[in-house]
């Protein structure tokens, strides 16, 4: 009987010197303590930055009808600038992405008080929608980048439309804009006020999706959202006036 044939695979290679810095490098940059730290100062960054700016806050009127806790707020990327640090009081659900820059924005956005769930339309998506939806169904409200997360710019993506459709629950638009900013040359054109420029934070006419059906909600969902951004960017002294239909809103007081 003869014997069984000697396993002879190659031993495993050890990783090389510089394959061993990266992993440790890695380590050290994704940990709770290193993202911890750069959210820190990134927050105070941010809500030191705001106390520059002289912001005026609009309301469309049909607002005060809406219960503020069964609404799904609506932005775009690029905006969102001058909203994080204004509506975190109100304790809304909002969606992070799974990446190292995603963990940072989560813990910016707990310390303004939003409650995070973690995903994108490209990672855990479908999971993470649902626990919007259980936030929702809890009774909080949830805000959505409506165009990311990565665009095309302005054009919403159908998944906050049809968990608003399903809900029953009205979509808010939510924007900003400045008399003077910065704009980054990135797919969304972000958008940095200038210090001490003049600014407006607008809460735009609700609209029911489910009075249409799933791509009609979509696009009357770009018409409505890009409709109050015509109109901020009206007000900040940009566009074309004449092309702005009345919003019908008043200022907060």
């Amino acid at each position: 009987m003869s014997e069984p044939a000697a396993d002879r695979s190659p031993p495993l290679a050890r990783p090389s010197r510089r394959e061993r810095l990266r992993q440790l490098r890695r380590r050290v940059t994704y940990s709770s303590f290193v993202t911890g730290l750069i959210a820190c100062g990134l927050w105070l960054f941010i809500w030191l930055y705001f106390k520059t700016l002289r912001v005026e806050y609009v309301y469309h009127p049909d607002f005060d009808r809406e219960q503020r806790d069964r609404v799904c707020y609506g932005f775009w990327h690029g905006r969102q600038f001058l909203l994080v640090p204004s509506f975190g009081w109100v304790h809304p659900a909002i969606m992070t992405d799974i990446s190292w820059m995603g963990a940072i924005q989560a813990k910016i956005l707990r310390r303004f008080g939003y409650v995070v769930v973690r995903g994108s339309s490209k990672r855990r998506g479908a999971q993470a929608l649902l626990e919007v939806k259980q936030e929702l169904e809890a009774g909080r409200s949830a805000a959505f980048a409506l165009d990311g997360p990565r665009g095309p710019i302005h054009q919403a993506k159908p998944g906050i439309v049809f968990l608003a459709q399903k809900l029953g629950y009205p979509i808010v638009p939510l924007l900003a804009s400045a008399e003077r900013a910065w704009e980054l040359d990135n797919w969304c054109r972000y958008q940095l006020p200038k210090p001490f420029s003049r600014c407006w934070v607008g809460v735009g006419q609700p609209f029911s999706p489910a009075q249409f059906d799933r791509d009609a909600a979509v696009q009357e969902c770009n018409r409505r959202v890009n409709c109050w951004l015509a109109e901020l960017d009206r007000r900040a002294g940009h566009g074309d006036l004449a092309a702005v239909p009345p919003a019908g809103d008043r200022a907060a007081g």
